[in-house]
């Protein structure tokens, strides 16, 4: 007896739908309902209204009539998916060329004179089918569905230690309420790195290392500050003892890493060479190298802390309000579940500390963008410290009905 394909695909679902508990399979659903009220809700509320297209006259001679969402690296993630798709190459002198955007502090001398991307290229090959299907509107789209990955993440998170209409309202809130908002008019390589990073972090919880290694050596590709979490990680497990997932977590990254290094390689000329040590500006009338981004880390500490986190225009407590409740969703989290705290508390204190010195922290259209890993696990944090607000605001309020 054959079984079609479709047949075989259909019992297989089945069969993995039974394996899962009914409590798994009702959060799956509620975070596919939350996650749709998302995607509907920044389309219609942010992109729709947002959505038109800059004269080039608006942007002088080397700019071409483009869609307002393509801001700032923008362009250069797409001059890189452009050239993979066009030339099948990462040289993308001849696509920025063609589209009359200026090169300059956006591209990276390689070892043969090519102009190589000085952005990650990860992005760009995932978003690439997209673009290929519906062109720049393939790259909003491609936001969007990101942006709804990201939104089932902070569910997922923030369902763990609240109830069911918690968790439901603080996703809401941080979509809605937060510079994750605005960030779905873009095509944000932000968004898409702190997805790979939550991920990371919700498969260290599930006790998968060997996925969450893998996912914390995409998430390095897609952004090299991401380093920071491996250490972070890491100690989540040692303190368990669990050296087997250590291991695990370990081979899991190896695979994106050495592939990162091959590419430094490729281009540059060795693997601890980034594009960011090899950027092009133009200086007195010839291409020269400006120093390496390594050497863009030199503001105070404490003075950088102080001005990202309440700067009136791009602070993180402008941009995101609900992170107030995140150091008391900490400390209730310790006090039950210390390794998770640990994880969460030090991710957060691990991105805080490494942007707290850097001085281009200000490049952004929609707030402290190099801190959204802090945004969405502060809505994970935030979930526990809202619940246990208001058990404590239902507790007073039964004490005081009873009261003589």
């Amino acid at each position: 007896m054959q079984v079609s394909s479709g047949g075989l695909a259909l019992t297989m679902a089945s069969t993995a739908n039974r394996r899962l508990s009914p409590d798994l399979r009702r959060r799956i659903g509620v975070a596919g309902l939350v996650s749709l009220c998302v995607l509907v809700g920044l389309t219609l509320l942010e992109v729709v209204p947002s959505y038109g297209v800059i004269p080039a006259r608006e942007r002088g001679e080397r700019w071409q009539d483009h869609p307002s969402f393509l801001v700032g690296d923008c362009i250069y993630y797409r001059a890189t998916l452009l050239s993979l798709l066009e030339d099948g190459d990462l040289d993308v002198k001849n696509n920025l060329a063609r589209k009359q955007y200026w090169p300059a502090a956006n591209v990276s001398l390689g070892q043969d004179g090519a102009w190589y991307p000085k952005h990650p290229v990860l992005m760009s090959v995932v978003a690439a089918p997209l673009y290929w299907l519906a062109g720049d509107e393939g790259l909003l789209a491609f936001n969007l569905l990101q942006l709804t990955a990201l939104a089932a993440c902070l569910w997922f998170g923030a369902r763990r230690h609240a109830s069911e209409e918690i968790s439901i309202a603080v996703v809401l809130w941080f979509a809605f309420g937060t510079m994750l908002r605005p960030a779905a008019y873009n095509f944000s390589p932000d968004v898409f790195s702190t997805l790979l990073v939550c991920l990371g972090f919700l498969a260290v919880l599930s006790r998968s290392p060997l996925v969450s290694g893998v996912l914390f050596g995409l998430a390095l590709c897609a952004k090299l500050p991401n380093m920071v979490f491996f250490p972070v990680a890491a100690l989540a497990l040692a303190v368990q003892r669990d050296w087997r997932g250590l291991l695990r977590f370990g081979l899991g990254a190896a695979v994106p890493l050495l592939a990162l290094l091959a590419l430094n390689h490729h281009m540059f000329g060795s693997p601890w060479v980034t594009p960011y040590d090899r950027v092009l500006v133009f200086q007195g009338g010839e291409w020269v190298l400006e120093p390496s981004h390594r050497t863009f880390f030199g503001v105070p500490f404490w003075t950088g802390l102080w001005e990202q986190l309440t700067d009136r225009k791009l602070g993180l407590l402008v941009a995101c309000p609900p992170i107030v409740l995140a150091p008391l969703g900490l400390y209730l989290l310790a006090r039950r579940f210390p390794v998770e705290a640990l994880l969460l508390g030090g991710a957060c204190l691990a991105q805080l500390a490494i942007f707290a010195k850097y001085e281009q922290w200000r490049a952004s259209s929609y707030g402290p963008r190099f801190l959204m890993t802090v945004v969405a696990v502060g809505a994970w944090l935030a979930a526990p410290a809202l619940e246990g607000l208001l058990s404590f605001v239902r507790s007073r309020s039964t004490g005081a009905g009873h009261a003589p």
